[in-house]
């Protein structure tokens, strides 16, 4: 435990250098929320608590500090970052803790290319803290080529791959396609990969031109580490976002953005756990995560 415990500082060493030398700010917005994240694939962790009047208030602990992060924003601030934990339901397994470290980060002024160069960046930066050998080139693909070099199809061709693959839904054949042949063809590639421009059903909060979104993710071994986007900026654009799932919309938000929109900007979530497994070699989470939620449950009596 004492030698992850060590690595784990000088990667947080590392990922505070690499912002502050790119004259970002650190910030700190709140774990414990009013609002559910507004993804069908993403459940909050509830929360109960009593005001001193004795009034109980069920709230959530955040997924990802996003929209707080970006009523920052909208105030004024142009470079921010965080590093936080952050909690996500139904989340246990090699590669996924119901409890983990994010590090996130917004920029005023660029788009998701951008924020492919500060990902892949900061990860040659904790890869140096840590000793582990530099990645060669970084390899780019866009989803549309990936499926059609790892899993045989078109993913121009909605209908069909959803009547092959997913029981007539094109979500469910996306996904399945994308654990069952794309990761896994991932995992042989000794450089970072970046998959990019989705499709528009898969935007979540990231521009759609053309019918593609501005998004992007970076796997290292096969395992996601980072997901980017070029953000939404308007009202308009967040309202129809959080109208998705009841209890989903976020009012302070919205309030502003009534006044006027976000400035355009891109924004990058990166699980910091996981780079830190991948480049210690490690096999799972719980082995780079001391007192991970997994763990804590395993030392529970079976009876719990």
């Amino acid at each position: 435990m004492i030698e992850i415990l060590i690595k784990r500082a000088k990667a947080l060493e590392a990922v505070r250098r690499f912002f502050s030398s790119r004259s970002f700010v650190e910030v700190e917005t709140p774990n414990l929320v009013p609002y559910k994240n507004p993804d069908d694939n993403v459940e909050n962790v509830r929360a109960t608590f009593s005001d001193w009047r004795g009034r109980r208030f069920d709230w959530y602990l955040h997924t990802s500090p996003e929209f707080f992060m970006k009523r920052l924003l909208w105030h004024g601030m142009e470079r921010i970052f965080q590093v936080c934990k952050v909690y996500r339901d139904g989340e246990t397994g090699p590669l996924h803790s119901v409890e983990f470290t994010m590090v996130e980060w917004y920029r005023v002024g660029a788009d998701y290319r951008a924020g492919m160069e500060e990902t892949l960046s900061l990860i040659n930066e904790v890869a140096k803290a840590l000793g582990a050998s530099p990645f060669s080139e970084p390899v780019y693909l866009t989803v549309e080529e990936a499926y059609k070099e790892f899993a045989g199809v078109e993913l121009s061709n909605r209908e069909l791959v959803a009547e092959r693959f997913g029981s007539g839904s094109f979500e469910e054949a996306f996904f399945r396609l994308l654990v069952e042949k794309v990761e896994p063809a991932l995992s042989g590639f000794d450089s970072p990969v970046v998959l990019y421009d989705y499709p528009e059903e898969f935007s979540a909060v990231a521009k759609v031109e053309g019918g593609t979104a501005r998004r992007f993710e970076v796997y290292l071994k096969g395992v996601e580490i980072a997901n980017g986007y070029t953000e939404l900026t308007t009202y308009s654009e967040y309202k129809r976002v959080f109208s998705k799932k009841g209890g989903a919309e976020d009012y302070g938000l919205l309030k502003l953005l009534e006044e006027r929109p976000l400035p355009p900007c891109e924004g990058v979530a990166l699980g910091f756990d996981r780079l830190v497994m991948v480049l210690t070699g490690s096999s799972c989470l719980k082995e780079v995560m001391p007192f991970s939620t997994l763990s804590l449950l395993e030392e529970l009596p079976s009876s719990q």
